[in-house]
């Protein structure tokens, strides 16, 4: 029988991580990933530790495949730090980010993530197993031969796990991809990073349409482009996407803020014409009257 005893070790963890953690979207996998680093960062009071694929697929059962994969993927969400690449001969370092708010991940009530699916250790059959017989058909199988018509064929469930999984996958990673594409359209780039996380974190939610989004940050661009929008008053790109200003840009310039700047524009001439031109339209010296005389009110006469 078990009997752990804290006298023969423990690790210490503050109460906070372990509060925020449970909130948080992890599968199975990147969670026992996340306890191994623990153990051998924090259980020895350090920052970080060298992690190698052989070592860490032996400690949690989990396949080579599926290490890398979640390596990444933690990585990928901010929260795993690599502190020092592998080498040849070196392991690579990596450490806990502590930062919760910083991760790129959804959180369990709030921002919603597509579920994550470990299917890899699932999907490996056993050939050795006495119950696995390659020649047996699953007739509850949803992959039936219609043997009945000229044009047999297999039906594939498209909602299948793996399918599902497959188009997760594709679809989560061109969503992220497509952050270059925006940072390439809006107007003004500056801070790189902070918006690239508030792009991924958007990326993490359900309602968010990263076309949609791109066709109104290229409207919100022309806008900027026709109202000559000075680059100084322009709002950094993390804002704009924080404060999902683009969905106010549905069409290009909806204030119809150009027309009146063009009007302005078509208002030519001398500090002179434009003194002359606001006091006949106060005075009324601008109509036509039947006599020579200049009223008070309008043009001046000047001599030759």
């Amino acid at each position: 029988m078990a009997s752990p005893q804290k006298e023969n070790g423990f690790t210490s963890i503050a109460h906070e991580i372990l509060d925020e953690i449970c909130r948080y979207k992890f599968n199975g996998a990147q969670l026992r990933i996340v306890l191994k680093v623990w153990r051998l960062t924090y259980g020895y009071n350090r920052k970080d530790h060298d992690f190698s694929i052989s070592f860490l697929c032996e400690c949690t059962g989990l396949s080579d495949r599926t290490i890398k994969k979640e390596i990444k993927s933690l990585l990928d969400l901010n929260v795993l730090i690599e502190t020092k690449k592998a080498t040849r001969s070196n392991s690579r370092r990596l450490s806990f980010n502590k930062d919760y708010e910083s991760w790129i991940l959804g959180r369990s009530g709030g921002d919603e993530v597509p579920e994550q699916m470990d299917l890899f250790e699932e999907l490996e059959v056993n050939s050795s197993s006495p119950d696995s017989n390659p020649n047996e058909v699953n007739y509850t199988s949803p992959h039936q031969v219609n043997d009945t018509s000229p044009n047999s064929h297999y039906e594939v469930n498209d909602n299948s796990p793996i399918n599902r999984y497959k188009d997760l996958k594709i679809s989560i990673k061109d969503k992220y991809a497509l952050f270059e594409k925006f940072y390439e359209i809006y107007p003004r780039r500056i801070s790189k990073k902070k918006a690239e996380e508030s792009w991924k974190r958007l990326c993490n939610q359900k309602d968010f349409d990263p076309i949609r989004a791109l066709e109104q940050t290229q409207n919100f661009a022309d806008t900027c482009k026709l109202l000559e929008t000075e680059t100084k008053f322009i709002a950094y790109p993390a804002t704009f996407l924080n404060q999902k200003r683009y969905e106010d840009y549905s069409v290009v310039d909806p204030e119809g803020l150009v027309g009146t700047k063009t009007a302005e524009k078509k208002r030519t001439g001398s500090a002179l014409d434009e003194l002359l031109r606001k006091e006949m339209e106060t005075s009324g010296a601008g109509r036509r009257d039947s006599t020579d005389e200049v009223h008070l009110g309008g043009l001046p006469e000047f001599c030759d």
